[in-house]
């Protein structure tokens, strides 16, 4: 077992729709080369006041504090082709209230020696990655002209000089909803540049602070995802009064007023449950199990009841509390990740079917019963013990006498 790196997205992000989704990025890429690059010439050199000023080991902190703070990595994909081909989906924060969304494109396929696109490909972690990225077109930044919506920069190492091709990335915009969509809900509206920064925490998810509260805000992560995020905000706010559930704090709106960007949910201290069972050990007592247990039970029965489905239940989109309590987070329908399919649907995934239409209360149960097993077995992952066998040898001695009892009802 190992815990998920949270930047390595590529890996984890999969769900069984996407993997369907063939050549998306490919398409983006030859969209680009047929219109007009403006692009701007890198130096090697590093900055003249930057060296002269401060320490090397002064310098290396303040990267990486723009590196959690101004150049931020939400996630990256490798092409569907399989060629040596990669995209950074980035947040510039421009100030500290002024964010832009870029995507960094980079294509490794007879990268010049000495490169960076070499250097890159010899690199192994995405956050490493995207850390050389930064450094290396950090001082050019300011030169670039970045679009109001998501701006493309595709790097090129020609004649020994680091290019920066800059282009409008137009599969990648968003149509933010107006805020008249959310018009019929009674709740808090807070503008973008009324939240405080406190860090990034994954994927288009970060910790704010509004008023000196702590929250967390969930962005529309992409443009197929609008109407999952809807369903989100509508299934939040219905769901307020659930102890299970995570509390709703109120959406994210641009600094006009027009458009909704984001929502608020209350700040689950201890995290995901994924990584209180990995960080547990196998040594977390059956009791504190067993009440997360009932807990979760009773959440996803108020959220089916209220006419909602949760659709990517996993250890992922369950958190603890400070007070220990588990509370359901995501309800967006968003999709079915890979492992934890229900096996009814076997056939359509492997006729390349998408199976978001399947998604409902009966794969919420499915995906209900690995949790429960993980919680019985304290295994971080339980996809990768599929086909699940409750009654495996090693298993049965870790769950008490009732619970076997309650196995043969």
């Amino acid at each position: 077992m190992s815990a998920p790196e949270l930047l390595e997205i590529e890996k984890n992000k999969d769900t069984i729709d996407s993997l369907l989704n063939e050549g998306q990025l490919a398409v983006q890429t030859v969209r680009d080369d047929k219109v007009v690059h403006d692009y701007v010439d890198v130096e090697k050199a590093p900055s003249a006041i930057d060296t002269a000023s401060i320490s090397t080991e002064a310098f290396d902190e303040m990267i990486l504090e723009e590196l959690e703070k101004r150049w931020i990595l939400n996630l990256s994909m490798h092409f569907r082709d399989k060629s040596k081909r990669e995209k950074f989906f980035v947040t510039f924060a421009e100030t500290p209230t002024y964010w832009r969304r870029v995507t960094v494109s980079l294509d490794y396929r007879n990268a010049p020696e000495g490169s960076l696109e070499e250097e890159l490909l010899r690199t192994k972690f995405q956050r490493d990655k995207s850390a050389r990225i930064y450094e290396a077109i950090r001082e050019s930044l300011p030169d670039i002209q970045f679009y109001d919506t998501v701006t493309n920069l595709k790097l090129q190492t020609e004649n020994e000089r680091l290019h920066v091709h800059v282009v409008e990335d137009v599969s990648e915009i968003i149509q933010y909803p107006a805020v008249r969509s959310i018009n019929h809900l009674n709740c808090r509206r807070i503008r973008e540049d009324e939240l405080v920064f406190d860090s990034h925490l994954s994927g288009f998810v970060y910790k704010v602070r509004v008023d000196g509260q702590v929250f967390i805000k969930k962005e529309i992560p992409g443009p197929d995802t609008v109407d999952e995020f809807l369903y989100e905000i509508n299934a939040l706010h219905q769901l307020s009064g659930s102890r299970s559930v995570i509390q709703f704090g109120g959406v994210v709106l641009d600094n006009k007023g027009e458009h909704v960007k984001g929502l608020l949910i209350s700040f689950a201290e201890q995290g995901a449950l994924i990584d209180v069972i990995y960080d547990g050990e196998g040594h977390l007592p059956w009791r504190r199990r067993e009440r997360w247990a009932r807990q979760i039970v009773q959440g996803l029965s108020e959220i089916h009841e209220a006419g909602f489905v949760q659709g990517d239940f996993t250890l992922s989109n369950i958190v603890i509390d400070a007070y220990d309590n588990a509370k359901i987070i995501d309800i967006n329908r968003r999709g079915c990740p890979v492992g934890w399919e229900p096996p009814e649907v076997r056939d359509l995934i492997e006729s390349n079917q998408r199976i978001s239409m399947y998604i409902g209360v009966k794969s919420d149960l499915y995906q209900l019963g690995m949790v429960l097993y993980a919680l019985a077995t304290q295994h971080d992952e339980p996809e990768t013990q599929r086909p699940l066998d409750i009654f495996a040898i090693g298993v049965l001695a870790l769950i008490p006498d009732l619970v076997r009892k309650l196995q043969h009802c």
